[in-house]
């Protein structure tokens, strides 16, 4: 398979170099503040509202995203929409429901609530099943990304691709931990929200390609009987909600998203950090499309305003991977090698920083969820790091396999699968936590177990639904199902923690605390982390 058409390599390369140089150095200079562990999984809850936001967008900023959602309005015109606005109300989800409580509660990690709110140790183990399973799934098709962009871009083999991307975050994770991580993150987020702007603008530049040009080309070759503009869906309304339940509700509980929350100082910074996320991520999903849609309508209508078309050797380029390869063509017909340098920083930097993100929740996982929790409780500060270390080492070689075993999947699977999964098992689970005191230890495993062996089941048992049923994601099936047996489990067990009311006032605050004090259920004003 062979690299960019007709255009020198050298500047990509260098970009990328320098990218993946920078990286190490940040861990370098920062490998001796990881004395404790919440330094190193959490960068000691010092980090600010710009940091975290940005930090956060460039966790969510996947290689799926970078050039994926552009592929998709490439190849599928108004379809592509559903995943930009799905991805964006997520964090609105985040912001109104889990932002603020999660943070006042504190802890690490996403099973420390769980163990923390219900008591149980089982529920925490199944919490660190999901997290690693959702994690891993979400980091196949990122390392997918990794190896397609060295591949196709840089004409680097695949394999190499995955080693080198792999072994760069395991490096700085394992040298710098969060700290290092919000750093790069934030580097990186910027240089891939950079790129693709710097993609936009040169189409802008260039001719008279504006949103309302385009779309009204797209229209009119639709008319003419070419591949315009698709329908909003080519999916029936039910697969459609179905995809968007996995979409919304997968983001509000992907655990390397939510375990940043845990790193601002206090409640309000973390909501500010998840509210400048939206304004963030919403303007990049405003611009990957347009991206999409131009690069369709120089496909469709060449002899439009814009003039020229795609050369022949982009256009085989296209045919040979659309998704994936429509924002780099983008760049390299409009900006040439620059374009194209900037596009590849841009895809790595999204590669780097989810992975990295996916790398310490995975890490926190093993290290501080089983070995600290559950093993070993008397471990000192020292032991925990070493541990931390040895744990993100380890998560660092399971990816790189990962990487290598998902060579010839797809990309729009593997990321689907990473999202019904999130939005079926730790979704529900924080959400009833959070603002249900019905719930109990039995009803919140009943609900994360239901939720992972349906989604997995409804997703690699596509084949054997009915037509009807064969819907591109089952989150619509799956989350109804995973919510039915938390509720019913915890009304038949009805054991709920006796201090649930204590649990409510720390993570709602005033008025909750007010309401329990005039019904006389709550008279000490110590905290549940004072009490447990």
């Amino acid at each position: 398979m062979r690299a960019a058409p007709g255009h020198p390599l050298e500047f990509s390369l260098l970009l990328g170099l320098v990218l993946l140089v920078l990286t190490g150095i940040v861990a370098w200079n920062l490998r001796k503040h990881q004395r404790t562990a919440s330094e190193y999984y959490l960068a000691g809850r010092k980090v600010t509202v710009l940091q975290n936001a940005s930090a956060i967008s460039g966790d969510y900023l996947s290689a799926a995203s970078f050039l994926g959602v552009a592929g998709l309005a490439f190849l599928y015109g108004f379809a592509a929409l559903h995943y930009a606005y799905g991805f964006f109300l997520g964090f609105a989800v985040v912001l109104f429901f889990i932002a603020g409580p999660l943070r006042k509660f504190g802890h690490y990690t996403i099973p420390d609530f769980v163990a923390g709110r219900l008591h149980t140790k089982t529920g925490r183990a199944v919490a660190v099943f999901c997290v690693l399973v959702i994690s891993l799934l979400y980091a196949a098709p990122q390392m997918l990304g990794a190896g397609k962009i060295m591949l196709i871009l840089l004409g680097v083999p695949y394999e190499a691709g995955i080693a080198v991307v792999a072994l760069t975050i395991t490096f700085y994770v394992v040298l710098g931990g969060m700290r290092a991580t919000t750093i790069n993150q934030v580097i990186q987020f910027w240089v891939a929200l950079v790129a693709i702007f710097a993609v936009a603008l040169s189409i802008v530049g260039d001719g008279n390609l504006t949103y309302g040009e385009v779309l009204a080309g797209l229209r009119a070759a639709e008319g003419e009987g070419s591949a315009g503009l698709d329908a909003l869906t080519s999916h029936s309304l039910p697969a459609t909600l179905s995809l968007l339940v996995a979409l919304v509700l997968g983001t509000a509980g992907l655990p390397h998203i939510l375990v940043r929350l845990y790193t601002n100082p206090d409640r309000a910074r973390a909501r500010w950090s998840v509210l400048l996320v939206l304004m963030l991520i919403g303007s990049f999903y405003l611009v990957a499309p347009y991206i999409g849609f131009v690069v369709r309508y120089l496909v469709v209508a060449p002899t439009g305003p814009g003039g020229g078309g795609f050369s022949q050797p982009l256009l085989e380029w296209l045919a040979l991977d659309g998704k994936n390869l429509a924002v780099p063509a983008a760049a390299l017909h409009f900006g040439g090698s620059f374009g194209l340098g900037l596009v590849v920083a841009g895809a790595l930097s999204a590669v780097l920083s989810t992975v990295a993100g996916l790398l310490v929740v995975t890490s926190a996982a093993l290290g501080h969820d089983l070995y600290y929790t559950l093993y070993n409780p008397q471990a000192n500060e020292r032991t925990r790091v070493l541990v931390a270390r040895g744990s993100t080492v380890v998560m660092g070689l399971v990816m790189l396999m990962v990487g290598l075993a998902v060579e010839h999947m797809q990309i729009a699977v593997l990321v689907g699968l990473a999202f019904a999964v999130s939005a079926s098992t730790l979704f529900p689970v924080l959400v009833a936590g959070i603002w249900w005191r019905g719930l109990t230890a039995k009803g919140a495993v009943a609900g994360m177990t239901v939720g992972l062996v349906s989604s997995l089941a409804l997703i690699f048992g596509h084949g054997l639904l009915p037509t009807w049923l064969q819907w591109e994601n089952p989150g619509g099936i799956t989350v109804p199902l995973a919510f039915l047996a938390l509720w019913l489990v915890s009304r038949l067990d009805g054991k709920v923690p006796e201090d649930v009311d204590r649990f409510m006032v720390v993570v709602h605050g005033n008025r909750e605390e007010r309401r329990l004090r005039s019904a006389g259920r709550l008279r000490s004003r110590r905290s549940f982390a004072e009490i447990k």
